[in-house]
């Protein structure tokens, strides 16, 4: 036998484990799928709704504020409250309207009573109007805000 002979024949005993290892390497990755020990995935087990209260926080650039008129909007609102204010609410068509009066300020000024906290993140609010306490003047609403938290 010649060098080549022998040299041909490792070359061949390597090649042939590299295939080996290669496809033990891909049988290998084909049973690490992304499924559970029974093969399949388990599906996310549903959240049930909780009923529960976001309450309102008004961040206001004006320290006279005597009435402040607000909407929300989101699936399945029970109730608006006041806290701290007089004022009335109604609600129509998922839709909450509230009209505050008395020395507002900045800070928590309702609560929002809905059928599923989990939610939070669909409902929306926003300022309407907005009125001077001493002279009744309307202000401007661009510059308020009001954020609904959990």
């Amino acid at each position: 036998m010649t060098y080549t002979f022998k040299l041909a024949r490792r070359m061949a005993r390597n090649h042939l484990g590299s295939r080996t290892l290669i496809a033990l390497a891909a049988t290998l990755l084909v049973a690490c799928g992304g499924e559970g020990p029974t093969g399949a995935t388990p599906a996310p087990t549903p959240i049930a709704p909780a009923a529960g209260v976001l309450t309102l926080e008004l961040v206001t650039p004006n320290g006279n504020d005597g009435a402040l008129q607000f909407a929300v909007s989101g699936p399945a609102i029970d109730s608006i409250r006041a806290v701290g204010y007089q004022g009335t609410t109604t609600l129509m068509s998922g839709q909450g309207q509230a009209i505050l009066t008395g020395a507002l300020t900045s800070g928590a000024v309702a609560r929002v009573y809905v059928r599923d906290i989990n939610r939070a993140t669909d409902y929306r609010a926003w300022v309407v109007a907005a009125a001077a306490r001493s002279t009744y003047q309307l202000q401007d609403v661009g510059s308020y805000r009001v954020v609904l938290v959990r």
